[in-house]
């Protein structure tokens, strides 16, 4: 290294490997799936389109219901699972979804 660096006053680390709900896991497509299932995991809830509580239309322009609950994280990203990318650009992802049902502007 450079001696002319000072040492460093802490660090501070992850214990993701070791914490009790996740244990290091990562998400991965399991032999037989595809890039589908991980469209299909992103998809809010509920998807009935039939909701009378009101509709708002997904990237995909299908009409849905109310949102109630939305999934983002590195699992459901199709391009870049399993990547610290895929989760930001998933939450990303649904903060716009949430700017479109809220109409806030861009």
């Amino acid at each position: 290294g450079n001696p002319s660096l000072p040492a460093p006053r802490s660090v501070l680390r992850s214990r993701w490997h070791s914490a009790p709900y996740t244990r290091g896991s990562y998400s991965y497509v399991a032999v037989g799936s595809s890039g589908d299932d991980i469209d299909v995991l992103a998809q809010p809830l509920p998807e009935d389109p039939r909701d009378p509580r009101g509709r708002i239309e997904d990237s995909g322009d299908r009409l849905m219901g109310p949102l109630q609950l939305l999934f983002a994280g590195e699992a459901t990203h199709r391009t870049f699972y399993s990547t610290t990318h895929g989760a930001l650009l998933s939450g990303w992802r649904e903060a716009e979804r949430l700017n479109q049902l809220f109409q806030a502007p861009q």
